[in-house]
């Protein structure tokens, strides 16, 4: 008798937890796998929506809950309570005991999930490596992370390479898609009167839907350039819907600047601290123009077929499409870039240009990779050096 492959899967927000959300199912599914749903970050914070009332939701127990995050979101402190994160997950992981831990993304939770697995000799799989987001120290986590990993599934062919290039071999190193294109194939979008009702959110005019998180390398302090933004967003005549930060380092001040911004503008600013994937998506695909610095505007934005404006370098290298604007950080180009985005001209010369992301069927593919690969204890591989593949 076969013995099922446990596979863990880490979510520390509510981003990645839609993210993970076809591939969680496809794996507690499975007669050939067992889940195991670590949950962590900002799930567990009470200040950032308590998001795992959306996995209870979804009638999936965790196998663990690890607290990690104390509150301070100095550097300092993110980096103190990283080195907490990894001591907690060791011990997590240590009595899980799973086959292989699978990761998504670049936050520090994520760095310090790899890290102890790598140190327990539990392989880990790696989905969204080889991107570059320059304005952010996400970008060398990132590749921290995929040189951490054993297996690899890139959102683009383009990524694909790059995982390479970092010295992956090919054959552990797949282009599956996007996990956001199999989320938006299956999801039930909400409509109009059901958001308004469940959220309090007005989506009766032009509207603007907008989430910014604080990037430590970013063209602009994080606060000044929240200034510029929001000022570009009071000069126009839109309305606006905002939603909560992650908990990156600096968040507190623009949760400040936020609330406070919010409190001076009740008539024309909604403010959700957390949509959850399904009332995210379904508000994006009702919007005019999605704006900020989240991924939300290079990749759901894109592949939803609304127009978007990015502000800042935090998602500078990843692919960008016609329908994603990039104004210079100041509030004035800003302003002027958000009303070009939110034109009927514009929707109709940028939308419909093909997606570099992949078509639905990540999960599936996924878990087909994780039963079948050959992943041994511990995860020994050696470097791919470019030269052997020419």
């Amino acid at each position: 008798m076969t013995t099922a492959r446990r596979i863990c899967v880490l979510t520390g927000t509510r981003a990645d937890y839609g993210l993970l959300r076809g591939l969680v199912r496809a794996i507690e599914a499975s007669p050939l796998a067992e889940l195991q749903l670590l949950v962590t970050g900002t799930h567990l914070s009470g200040e950032h929506g308590a998001t795992t009332a959306e996995i209870a939701a979804d009638g999936i127990a965790p196998a663990s809950s690890v607290r990690i995050w104390s509150g301070d979101d100095s550097a300092l402190g993110a980096a103190v309570d990283t080195g907490g994160a990894i001591t907690a997950f060791s011990r997590a992981l240590d009595e899980l005991a799973p086959d292989v831990l699978v990761i998504l993304g670049d936050r520090l939770e994520a760095l310090a999930a790899a890290t102890a697995a790598t140190i327990l000799g539990i392989p880990v799989a790696h989905i969204h490596g080889g991107e570059i987001t320059e304005g952010a120290m996400d970008d060398a986590l990132r590749h921290a992370i995929t040189k951490l990993a054993f297996l690899h599934f890139t959102s683009t062919e383009d990524h694909r390479r790059r995982v390479i290039q970092l010295g992956e071999s090919p054959e552990r190193v797949f282009f599956f898609g996007a996990p956001v294109v199999d989320a938006l194939a299956e999801l039930d979008l909400l409509g109009r009167a059901a958001l308004e009702e469940r959220f309090g959110i007005d989506l009766s005019g032009p509207t603007v839907l907008m989430t910014f998180h604080p990037a430590g390398m970013d063209v602009l302090p994080a606060d000044e350039l929240f200034d510029e933004l929001l000022a570009a967003l009071e000069a126009t005549d839109l309305h606006l819907i905002f939603t909560g930060t992650n908990s990156d380092i600096g968040s507190a001040g623009i949760r400040a600047a936020m609330a406070a911004f919010v409190a001076a503008h009740p008539d024309r600013v909604d403010f959700v601290e957390s949509f959850g994937q399904l009332g995210y998506l379904s508000t994006m695909a009702l919007v005019d123009v999605v704006t900020g610095n989240s991924s939300s505007t290079v990749l759901e934005a894109p592949v939803l077929g609304i127009p978007s404006v990015l502000v800042g370098d935090r998602q500078a290298g990843r692919p960008i499409g016609a329908s994603v604007l990039v104004p210079a950080p100041d509030r004035e180009a800003i302003r002027v870039t958000i009303e070009r985005a939110a034109s009927a001209e514009f929707r109709a010369e940028s939308t419909g240009s093909p997606s570099p992301f992949g078509e639905p069927g990540f999960a599936r593919r996924t878990l087909a990779e994780l039963l079948a690969h050959d992943i041994p204890r511990p995860p020994r591989k050696k470097f791919h050096d470019l030269k052997d593949s020419q």
